[in-house]
């Protein structure tokens, strides 16, 4: 994995808020010393082929109406310097913990062919786990931007996983239908993954776990585990009784879990 730095100062003015301010009691900000960042959201984004915009979001310790947030991270991007960038107003949660994990929200854009800044977005190199750091104020003024007189909290840095979206789209089939018990039913499909760095999808060799759910029943069990060589997916199973059958891939550390559709078959008696 490519070693990847965090870069500094960003404009103060991008802090302003996106999110609708809801109302409540008022009360004085805590010394900076007794307020705290504990977290940055989310862990995971998965992201296709085009660029996606992800909720971002800063828990505190904070007490206070007017804390404000900013996240930042990799590369110089759609911000001053990052990649994303959100900032909100934090709602009250009780008794002293401000969760503003679905107020602001920044563009993640891996997919090459637009030169944001002074820098060439990565492609496929950012699949994986991603620097982010939060910065994080108590807005004295009320006016959504960081001035004089405003109490700053530490910074906190985290990590985000960005995945690369996988998809069996609507190729998976099971054939024949119906079928007499004790034949083969062949299973197909086709698996893809979002390539950042052509912009296109692409197949790819995974193992995928074929699994079935008989018609009487509530859940999927794993049948067997196959290669789908170059995306394609086939083989063949014993047809014992009537039922649902898909195909699932697990994931892996640069790309994201899919299922595929179902498609039930009916098992017929033997002649």
């Amino acid at each position: 994995m490519i070693k990847r730095t965090i870069l500094g100062g960003f404009a103060t003015a991008a802090l302003a808020s996106t999110s609708l301010f809801l109302a409540g009691p008022a009360l004085a900000a805590e010394p900076a010393d007794e307020c705290t960042v504990t977290e940055i959201t989310p862990h995971q984004a998965v992201i296709g082929i085009v660029e996606k915009r992800v909720q971002f979001g800063v828990k505190t310790t904070c007490d206070d109406q007017d804390i404000k947030f900013a996240v930042r991270g990799f590369g110089l991007g759609t911000s001053a310097h990052g990649f994303w960038i959100a900032a909100c107003n934090y709602h009250y949660a009780g008794p002293s913990n401000y969760d503003c994990s679905h107020g602001g929200s920044g563009i993640v854009d891996p997919i090459p062919g637009v030169t944001h800044g002074l820098d060439f977005i990565p492609g496929n190199d950012l699949a994986g786990p991603n620097p982010i750091y939060a910065d994080v104020f108590v807005d004295v003024n009320h006016d959504g931007y960081e001035n004089e007189g405003d109490v700053s909290l530490e910074g906190l840095g985290g990590e985000i996983n960005l995945l690369r979206q996988t998809k069996f789209g609507d190729t998976f089939n099971a054939s024949p239908e119906p079928v007499r018990k004790g034949k083969p039913v062949k299973l197909s499909a086709t698996l893809s993954t979002a390539d950042w760095s052509t912009g296109t999808w692409t197949d790819i060799d995974a193992k995928v776990k074929v699994q079935f759910k008989a018609a009487d029943q509530t859940s999927y069990h794993t049948v067997k585990t196959v290669t789908a060589k170059a995306g394609k997916l086939k083989t063949t199973v014993k047809a014992t009784r009537s039922g649902h059958w898909r195909a699932v891939y697990s994931g892996s550390d640069i790309t994201a879990a899919s299922t595929s559709g179902s498609d039930y078959v009916q098992v017929k008696k033997a002649h």
